[in-house]
């Protein structure tokens, strides 16, 4: 799944009517092989797209691009991607970090789709040239139920990382802390999440084989 923040906003999880985003919706969708969504949130342009393969005894391979922009002039509010996978009572992940801080992979194994790994690519710009400088965050926690996530990731955000591109203005921003849980709640599963922090534009892929 997805989250994202517009630092100086709030966190979001899901799209609801009611709660200021103006439009989402599927441009495409096969239904099966392929689709094409598009958010939008208070000047932010949230595009995603996904492909899958198929193949093998668990459904095949899959890959999905998401591509942030903004409209409008001005300088970009720093923007936080969450892309986390998470069990409810079944199945094992691992984490693979590079640096101690980025969340490379996720290595699991699950009963619906055996051994996998899912990996998160480094953002590039939007059309997809060149490497974009992120700061990296990440999270893993046991989880008492799938419809707490958010709350867990809201409950572990803190304001103490800093975004330092090479030549520019140092900016805090809230990031996950490494390892956390709701407090009295045993959990059920568990959930590994992978925080990129970086301004628009930006594309990012994630690919499970």
């Amino acid at each position: 799944g997805l989250m994202w923040l517009q630092h100086g906003g709030s966190l979001r999880h899901t799209s609801e009517q009611n709660d200021g985003v103006s439009r989402y919706g599927w441009l495409m969708h096969d239904g099966e092989n392929f689709g094409v969504q598009e958010i939008r949130d208070e000047g932010l342009v949230l595009r995603t797209e996904f492909v899958k393969q198929p193949g093998g005894d668990h459904g095949g391979d899959w890959s999905w691009r998401v591509t942030a922009k903004m409209e409008g002039q001005g300088p970009a509010p720093l923007l936080s991607l969450f892309f986390y996978v998470a069990t409810d009572g079944q199945g094992t992940l691992q984490p693979v970090l590079e640096n101690g801080t980025r969340l490379a992979a996720v290595a699991g194994t699950a009963e619906e789709l055996g051994d996998f790994t899912l990996t998160f690519l480094p953002p590039t710009g939007e059309g997809g040239e060149g490497p974009k400088y992120a700061s990296y965050n990440f999270l893993a926690a046991g989880v008492p139920g799938l419809h707490r996530l958010t709350d867990l990731v809201r409950h572990s955000l803190r304001q103490s990382s800093v975004f330092s591109p090479p030549g520019r203005p140092r900016r805090r921003y809230f990031g996950v802390s490494s390892t956390g849980g709701l407090p009295g709640e045993p959990p059920r599963g568990q959930v590994l999440l992978h925080q990129v922090t970086l301004e628009p534009p930006a594309a990012l892929e994630v690919t499970l084989e």
